[in-house]
């Protein structure tokens, strides 16, 4: 499985996108804020820019692709996003590996 990281201050985007993403059988974990891993390691973190920036992003988790999420327009997917739109995202950010 495709371990994926969402960080989202909102509990319901990160729910939904948790549920989606499981579904379609990517490995997810959530976070509020930065999540502290120990081992683990992601191949993809979802993040909202709110939250964080991207350069802190990928120095935190240098092997992994980063897809921005935003409800304010500057993103790669805005928020609220249908589950097509995450799904397609998702896959096309782990295809430029």
């Amino acid at each position: 499985m495709t371990p994926i990281l969402v960080i989202d201050r909102d509990a319901e985007t990160r729910l939904i996108a948790r549920r989606v993403l499981e579904r379609a059988g990517f490995a997810v974990a959530t976070a509020a804020r930065h999540y502290r891993p120990g081992a683990r390691d992601f191949d993809l973190v979802i993040a909202d820019l709110a939250q964080v920036s991207l350069d802190a992003l990928r120095r935190r988790y240098p092997r992994a692709r980063v897809l921005a999420i935003s409800d304010e327009g500057r993103a790669e997917l805005a928020k609220p996003f249908t589950a097509s739109q995450l799904l397609s995202a998702v896959r096309l950010c782990l295809a430029r590996r």
